[in-house]
């Protein structure tokens, strides 16, 4: 059906239309059971693979296999699979390969120039990460193809016309369904987040993504919200990002297959952990997807020639052990997504942040360990604000209305009007009004309630007992007529109907 194309807004899905789509053919095969939809990461991660491994055998094909069994294998890409949502990095990541590879076979005939803008715009479709996809086609056609950029741009301008017509389609979603937690000023959980904050973040963030390609622990599903850092904070980190920008500048201009590595990993890193911000997610592991691959390939290539010089037994024993311990992380990541709780410790003792101790609340409290469970959110309020909605339900359920209203209160202004969790917590807002008595400001969420999500029942039922309550027995029917449109077998709001309108008719 269409809505399959048209997924919610502000939700991991939304202005990923094709990845929506794939969801609901999972869906429809096989409801809500995890395992088809993890079948389908699996899929599109080993299909990336065989790509991968086609790309790089057009270039160095005594290394291909190596670099792309690494890549297959490697821990750091297990939560592309694993966190079933993150298929919007996977395959964007296939249709990122299929682009340039298509692009590459194009050189010899043409009509693969029609996969490449293909594919191209199918990323589009997938993840806003696919943006640069035409720049790197561009650049590999300089670096290892033509001698300058003219004789590039003369021979092959259509195909790079074709490539870049695809932003259009990335533009017309971003317009018609934009992320209120990306891009410049996108709304943050306290503010917006600024061009240079998140950069500062990105330098603390960068080199660890590289730690991890050579040792992939501890792995960490949860990189919390961005930080207010200085410069001072990052220097050192900063001048290790600077070190190796310079140094993919200088293999640019000497060694252009090294060069070009470097490229692949900074363009493709680049949409996600530069200057625009990630409001809600400051880091995460899925960004190193594509730029993974870059690391990899310096390092066998840097190595084959080293390991050529020994027997081809010794070879077999190295390779052997290195694919072998990558699998093993990949097991042993595996596991830790054994449960919620499981997970939620794993944030927690690894890369303490608000929403690590939210989430292990959270699992706390679904666990029975609800004391526990609240002490974590208590800990995340301190700068994750989504936990005062979880300490305001629990103020107000132990008659501590005050400071329930305060919880909510904080937590309203903290939190961007298009998150899911606003309209429950302004239903929860009037109803506590109520009861501490102030009918004006609990009148007043409801009609803002009302107003701004119409289809939210309880929102129509809060706002007529309003009504009722103060004598406005026409407006209490309007709106318990306005709930059974949205709920016909609501038995109470009928009797409740009913009853305005006798009130109604009695009073004119």
């Amino acid at each position: 059906p269409a809505t399959a194309w048209s997924p919610p807004r502000d939700t991991p899905v939304a202005g990923r239309p094709l990845v929506n789509f794939t969801f609901a053919l999972n869906y429809a095969a096989d409801g809500l059971n995890p395992a088809g939809y993890r079948l389908t990461n699996l899929a599109i991660h080993l299909l990336s693979g065989i790509v991968l491994l086609a790309l790089v055998t057009r270039f160095s094909p005594d290394i291909a296999f190596a670099v792309a069994l690494v890549w297959v294998v490697h821990p750091l890409n297990s939560e592309v699979v694993d966190y079933l949502a993150e298929r919007s990095e996977g395959l964007m990541a296939l249709c990122y390969l299929l682009t340039v590879y298509c692009s590459v076979r194009a050189l010899d005939d043409r009509r693969w120039s029609i996969g490449a803008v293909g594919a191209c715009a199918a990323g589009m479709l997938c993840k806003e990460s696919m943006v640069t996809a035409p720049v790197l086609v561009v650049l590999i056609d300089r670096l290892l193809v033509f001698d300058s950029w003219g004789d590039a741009f003369r021979t092959r301008w259509r195909l790079y016309a074709g490539l870049g017509a695809s932003w259009i389609i990335l533009a017309a979603i971003i317009a018609g369904t934009p992320r209120t937690s990306a891009g410049f000023g996108s709304a943050n959980l306290e503010g917006g987040v600024t061009a240079w904050i998140y950069l500062l973040n990105q330098a603390r963030l960068v080199p660890r993504y590289l730690m991890l390609a050579f040792w992939p622990r501890p792995l960490v599903l949860d990189y919390g919200l961005p930080e207010t850092l200085t410069l001072a904070d990052v220097w050192v980190y900063g001048l290790i990002v600077l070190a190796l920008l310079a140094a993919t500048v200088v293999a640019l201009i000497r060694w252009p297959v090294a060069g070009l590595l470097g490229a692949w990993f900074f363009i493709t890193l680049a949409p996600t952990s530069s200057v625009v911000p990630v409001a809600t997610e400051v880091g995460a592991e899925r960004r190193m997807y594509l730029p993974l691959i870059a690391v990899i390939a310096l390092v066998v290539g840097l190595l084959a020639p080293v390991l050529d010089r020994t027997t081809r037994t010794l070879r077999a024993i190295v390779f052997a052990s290195v694919i072998a311990l990558l699998i093993t992380g990949v097991v042993l990541r595996g596991r830790e997504y054994s449960s919620h709780l499981a997970m939620a410790r794993t944030i927690v003792d690894r890369w303490p942040n608000g929403r690590g101790h939210f989430l292990l609340g959270s699992a706390l409290i679904e666990a029975g360990q609800e004391q526990a469970g609240m002490e974590q959110m208590r800990l995340s309020a301190r700068d994750y604000p989504g936990a005062l909605f979880a300490i305001a339900t629990e103020q107000l359920g132990s008659g501590q209305t005050a400071a329930g209203i305060e919880s909510i209160q904080r937590f309203l202004r903290a939190m961007p009007e298009s998150n899911a969790t606003v309209v429950p917590a302004r239903d929860m807002l009037g109803r506590a009004y109520a009861a501490a008595g102030n009918m004006a400001a609990a009148e007043e969420q409801a009609r803002l309630l009302v107003r701004t999500a119409p289809g939210y029942p309880s929102g129509h039922d809060l706002l007529a007992r309003l009504l009722a309550g103060r004598g406005d027995y026409a407006g209490a029917a309007t709106e318990f007529r306005a709930l059974l449109e949205l709920q016909p077998g609501n038995s109470e709001a009928r009797q409740n109907l009913d009853a305005m309108q006798r009130l109604a008719a009695g009073v004119r």
